[in-house]
């Protein structure tokens, strides 16, 4: 059994990050330990995935009883259910904490009577004047689980850049209705960085149609260390934009990983506490007619010379890459 309890405002916390994880995917992984309860969701191709982690301290009471030999808690639940309990717009106004239980009922040594009851995920609101809302979900058992791989740190591209001016760029490139799910291309240069969308209409020639382009100064960002630039990369918007508008909420910016065009970029909040721990794995491809990364920097004239020009290449463009999955097979000490 997990019994947690969080006052109103890491409740709130608690809802912004299911609103994010919803984002990301219909099926919530809950694994709990004797010290970190971890929410994560995976989109049904397996090409983002979203990860918190809440370690003990951030709730007011975490107590995992676990009978021998297992020493964790995994199962899964739909996340717009739960979502519908929590949301933080909805929160009654006289809240004043909220219960979670974790309720599993395969635990080994069930008796004859209790062997088949399902396990559950129960939802009490404690409200005031005594007044207690309860809610109960099933927790059923989880399929494979998915973690991300380890990104190569020694060739690491890394920004930082505020939610709020993220949050700004994006609003350029407006999403249409319905399940359309545009394509960003970013390209980070020595002193800028270009992004443009693709429209997912292809005219006559075959061709991709760009709808939309700008460029921002890398001075916009907080930190900006790119790797033998130029590094066009792309991915889509919806996930990023659920990750934007988390960060925004929680008033933080965000850390930008990546090594390869088409390898996963690696996003994580800057200045979280230490009570709580967020990634987001997202897959990028490798955009035709992209420059081609030099494998060292004798192609480049570097700053405090003249201009930097790129180097001349009459080859065919930057072939694709094959998409490199977000997650892969995992144990739950990995989630």
């Amino acid at each position: 059994m997990l019994q947690t309890v969080l006052d109103v405002h890491a409740l709130k916390t608690f809802a912004k990050a299911l609103l994010c994880l919803s984002k990301y995917g219909d099926d919530l992984t809950l694994h709990a330990s004797s010290d970190v309860l971890s929410l994560s969701a995976t989109n049904s191709s397996k090409s983002a995935y979203c990860r918190f982690r809440f370690v003990k301290t951030f709730f007011s009471r975490y107590y995992l009883d676990i009978p021998p030999p297992n020493d964790d808690v995994v199962g899964q639940v739909l996340t717009k259910s739960l979502l519908s309990v929590l949301k933080h717009k909805t929160l009654d106004k006289s809240i004043e904490r909220c219960e979670l239980c974790i309720y599993d009922g395969a635990q080994p040594g069930s008796t004859a009577e209790n062997k088949d009851v399902e396990s559950k995920l129960v939802i009490r609101m404690h409200c005031k004047h005594g007044v207690v809302k309860t809610h109960c979900l099933l927790l059923m058992s989880h399929g494979t689980l998915l973690a991300p791989s380890v990104s190569d740190q020694s060739e690491e591209c890394r920004v930082i850049i505020g939610s709020r001016i993220l949050k700004e760029m994006l609003e350029h490139f407006p999403t249409a209705k319905g399940k359309s799910d545009p394509r960003l291309v970013w390209s980070f240069g020595e002193t800028e960085v270009g992004v443009k969308s693709l429209d997912g209409g292809i005219d006559n020639k075959g061709k991709v149609q760009i709808t939309t382009e700008l460029t921002v100064n890398a001075s916009e960002f907080d930190d900006y260390l790119i790797h033998e630039p130029p590094m066009t990369l792309a991915f889509h918007l919806r996930e990023f934009s659920a990750t934007i508008a988390y960060a925004d909420s929680m008033n933080l910016s965000l850390v930008l990983r990546f090594t390869d065009p088409a390898a996963p970029l690696y996003i994580e909040i800057d200045g979280e506490n230490d009570s709580a721990e967020t990634l987001f794995v997202i897959s990028t491809s490798q955009v035709h007619g992209a420059p081609i990364r030099a494998s060292n920097s004798t192609g480049y004239t570097v700053s405090g010379g003249p201009k930097r020009e790129r180097e001349e290449r009459t080859v065919t463009p930057a072939p694709s890459k094959k998409l490199i999955r977000a997650v892969h097979p995992s144990d739950a000490g990995a989630i």
